[in-house]
């Protein structure tokens, strides 16, 4: 099985662009749990965010996608 890993944009550190097409400025991506849940960035954090068009779970420094959950938890 073949690693998927997001794009970046190369002008911008920050400008991923998920497999699905999401960017920061469309459906974004946020801090999650190792399962995808968003939660926020507090000490301990894994580094992981979750794309919120498709639920890709992407760890920041490498871009990998590390799994996916097609029903994460949004927080209010």
């Amino acid at each position: 099985m073949t690693q998927e890993i997001i794009l970046l944009e190369a002008s911008e550190r920050d400008a991923w662009i998920c497999l699905c097409g999401n960017e920061p400025q469309s459906d974004g991506f946020y801090p999650c749990d190792k399962t995808g849940n968003e939660m926020e960035p507090v000490t301990g954090w894994s580094g992981l965010y979750v794309c919120y068009r498709c639920g890709r779970i992407i760890n920041q420094d490498s871009l990998a996608v590390v799994g996916r959950n097609l029903d994460f938890k949004k927080l209010k």
